[in-house]
């Protein structure tokens, strides 16, 4: 798995990884955007499979200092949105990331890492 060298967006992308996540994207939104430096866009296939990344995700942020401020979506687990102030984590059922396409929609900020 690559890393950015920023602890917590390793263990997000290690966390990917060993979820299978797929698709994963980290977008610098700094430039276009005021509430957020980074986005971390992921899919996964099952509604299982999003609770269990976003579990996971949680808790081993906040074990090393990262404390969620809102969470949004774990009711439906269709797209769940996580922000953590300098960086908001996105977790998308397959139709949903493409229905709401953020790579569009942030097409303008800089991808510093994607691995399908």
């Amino acid at each position: 798995m690559m890393k950015i060298n920023n602890p917590a967006i390793d263990l997000i992308l290690d966390i990917a990884d060993t979820k299978q996540a797929s698709d994963v994207l980290v977008l610098d939104v700094s430039e276009q955007c005021d509430f957020s430096d980074l986005f971390i866009i992921m899919s996964a296939e099952t509604k299982r499979q999003i609770k269990s990344i976003v579990n996971d995700m949680t808790l081993d942020l906040k074990n090393i200092g990262y404390d969620k401020k809102r969470i949004d979506g774990i009711d439906s687990l269709e797209w769940v949105v996580v922000d953590y102030g300098d960086f908001i984590v996105h977790v998308f059922d397959e139709d949903n990331r493409e229905k709401y396409s953020l790579e569009t929609v942030w097409e303008k900020s800089k991808e510093i890492i994607r691995i399908h």
